[in-house]
């Protein structure tokens, strides 16, 4: 599942679902949390699958810590946050190439290659 993020005055970049771990939370349960807040889809067991570091300046950087886990109701996604995401969109993970947010940016270039082959899966970052 890849969003849409708004952008400057018209434009977007892809980006997955993602937020910030809550006081409490694992970073699994801060994955699911985030994706069904954002998406309404539901995980099953999430699955570490990689990092990234992200330097947006020099005075800004951040973790990304990804998951990929399988949905269980892979067909009832919705946007739940307008403000920030024009919409989600089911892609094969190989056809998401430019226009990537960042932390995207810097985790497809470690060549990762998802593992849930034949069903549908979203990736989160949090």
């Amino acid at each position: 599942m890849f969003g849409k993020r708004t952008t400057g005055s018209s434009g977007f970049e892809w980006q997955l679902p993602g937020g910030w771990i809550e006081i409490g939370e694992s970073p699994q349960q801060a994955a699911r949390r985030e994706v069904f807040e954002e998406t309404g889809l539901r995980l099953h067991e999430p699955r570490f699958v990689g990092i990234s570091s992200n330097v947006f300046s020099n005075h800004e950087h951040s973790i990304s810590i990804y998951f990929e886990a399988e949905c269980a109701n892979p067909e009832s996604f919705e946007n739940n946050e307008c403000d920030k995401c024009i919409a989600w969109e089911w892609k094969d993970w190989s056809r998401v190439n430019k226009g990537l947010y960042l932390p995207l940016r810097q985790f497809k270039s470690t060549d990762y290659q998802p593992f849930l082959e034949d069903r549908r899966r979203t990736y989160v970052s949090i």
